[in-house]
């Protein structure tokens, strides 16, 4: 079985309205919520192979406050593509690389990611807000193109759901 982990960028920061959609930074929130999803992750995969993350500053940000939280590093792609990236667009970064690897998390942007998760369940209404995490499994390991209905939702979180608990 192979883990796919679709995490959302933090939380960013609208304060500099020099700054173009790509290079806004992480806000206090994001910086916050970021290491606690990451130790999420952890709990459920410490043995991540790959992430695959989006150029931008917030994406990259994000990136950097999650390695800690894993004790092996994992191999780092960052790929343009990403950037707001739409469903069928991720669907095919994906099929590049779940092939050789088995654990794998991809750090992007809405709408592609909520769109990619009601894409394999239309009745899972989860709205994927900043650093939310949906955790999802592929059962089929040797198949050499992924459709949707391959992967399984196992479980999606938001922030908001630990930090109440």
């Amino acid at each position: 079985m192979k883990n796919i982990f679709l995490f959302r960028h933090g939380k960013s920061n609208w304060t500099n309205l020099d700054h173009t959609d790509s290079e806004r930074p992480l806000a206090k929130r994001g910086l916050r919520d970021i290491p606690i999803m990451s130790k999420l992750i952890s709990s459920k995969c410490s043995n991540i192979d790959l992430i695959l993350c989006s150029s931008s500053k917030r994406t990259l940000e994000t990136l950097e406050l999650s390695i800690s939280a894993f004790s092996k590093k994992p191999k780092i792609e960052i790929l343009d593509e990403l950037y707001l990236a739409s469903s069928d667009s991720l669907l095919f970064i994906l099929n590049k690389y779940t092939l050789n690897n088995n654990n794998i998390i991809l750090i992007a942007h809405n709408p592609g990611l909520q769109d990619f998760v009601t894409k394999i369940d239309n009745t899972f209404l989860f709205s994927f807000p900043t650093s939310a995490v949906c955790h999802l499994q592929i059962q089929n390991n040797k198949k050499n193109k992924l459709e949707y209905r391959d992967f399984k939702i196992d479980t999606a979180i938001k922030p908001k759901d630990i930090l109440i608990s």
